[in-house]
């Protein structure tokens, strides 16, 4: 029975909480770092833990994740959020600081299988850089340097635009503009350059992108050295907060051309891990626009089964050297999910809440009290 690490630095991550039970349900034994009284620790599926009350450096992180991946003996190190990766991704650097047989030795080389080198897909414009260079369809775009950009310069990108800042996600960092001008305009917001107040990585570019007309779709997947183990697909009905926030309301569905996207960007990264890739299905019928690769496991990871493509069991499979099975469709044969609490919270009125598959766990019902107790939207009154 292999062994995975959950590793993370948030609160609140609603896609976070439900691994350990996807995890479990695929075979794993399930052991978590995370802040004290975070979602994951009312998981009813975890074998053992470290909390920790205060925010930690990211050194620190990645020497207590290392110190709980070697008394678990992790099999999979698993990165929750992009500060989590980040952090993780620093583990190589730490070795010369601990005994060199000890554990803390042990489990920074544990972390470094999975997370050896910078975290490149953080770097929004440069991964749409690569994945260009590499073939891949993605929209123009140009990098904004400020006080040498003009308007003039980003005219070819045509109208409207967007300004996407790196190391941005659920939507934060992501601006709709008319056109060019106020591109520049907007540019100069301090806002765009500050995350929760927090001044962003010296390396955090700006870019103006143009804007492609189609649906928004995603893949979830999971990956080994590379290679995409299995992975599913599905398009955005709604998205909470709109335009540009995660989704609320996802339709699952087979697109060959996005899942041989996601597989040649995983094979370009080399990944090992969950992950996922957000896309545009062009109006023009053409292939589809790569837009972001997310390097940790995204909120619809543990919808694995219900798509017919069970990531956590592909991934048990494979640490485990047993061959991994094809997927099979869900009996009930359903397509529509509403994610919890996204879609309540983005309508208490919505339809999907009651005709779609509304995705609660009713199975953890310390966890649905906690996500319920916790969300303010969720109490009117």
């Amino acid at each position: 029975m292999p062994t995975a690490l959950l590793v993370s630095s948030a609160m609140y991550r609603f896609g976070t909480a439900r691994m350990p039970a996807a995890l479990k349900a695929a075979g794993f034994r399930v052991h978590v770092v995370c802040p004290k009284n975070s979602l994951l620790l009312f998981s009813d599926f975890l074998d053992g833990g470290v909390s920790f009350s205060s925010s930690l450096t990211a050194d620190d992180l990645a020497i207590t994740a290392a110190r709980a991946a070697a008394e678990a003996r992790a099999d999979i190190v698993i990165a929750c959020e992009e500060s989590a990766a980040v952090a993780l991704a620093g583990a190589g650097r730490l070795l010369d600081r601990v005994p060199a047989t000890g554990a803390d030795a042990w489990g920074l080389r544990a972390i470094g299988a999975w997370y050896g080198g910078p975290p490149w897909e953080a770097l929004r414009s440069r991964c749409v850089e690569r994945a260009a260079a590499a073939g891949i369809r993605t929209p123009r775009q140009i990098m904004i340097e400020p006080g040498r950009t003009a308007a003039a310069d980003l005219a070819g990108l045509g109208t409207p635009l967007l300004l996407k800042r790196d190391y941005s996600s659920a939507g934060r960092g992501v601006v709709p503009v008319a056109d060019a001008r106020q591109a520049i305009e907007r540019a100069m917001d301090p806002a765009l350059h500050t995350q929760d107040g927090t001044p962003l990585p010296a390396d955090c570019g700006l870019v103006a992108q143009e804007f492609v007309r189609g649906r928004a779709a995603s893949v979830s997947f999971a990956a080994l050295n590379g290679r995409m183990l299995a992975g599913f697909t599905y398009t955005v009905l709604h998205q909470q907060p709109a335009p540009f926030g995660p989704a609320s309301v996802i339709e699952l569905g087979h697109e060959p051309a996005l899942l041989e996207t996601a597989w040649r960007v995983v094979e370009l990264a080399g990944y090992s891990g969950f992950g996922g890739i957000d896309a545009i299905l062009p109006e023009d019928g053409g292939p589809p626009v790569f837009l972001e690769f997310n390097g940790r496991p995204t909120q619809t990871t543990h919808l694995g089964r219900l798509a017919g493509a069970d990531l956590c069991r592909a991934m048990a499979s494979a640490l485990t050297g047993q061959p991994v099975a094809a997927g099979t469709a869900d009996p009930a044969g359903r397509k529509t999910v509403a994610l919890f609490p996204a879609e309540w919270i983005r309508d208490p009125y919505s339809r999907y809440l009651t005709e779609a598959y509304h995705d609660v766990p009713w199975n953890e019902r310390r966890m649905t009290a906690a996500i319920i107790s916790i969300t303010p939207q969720l109490h009117p009154g």
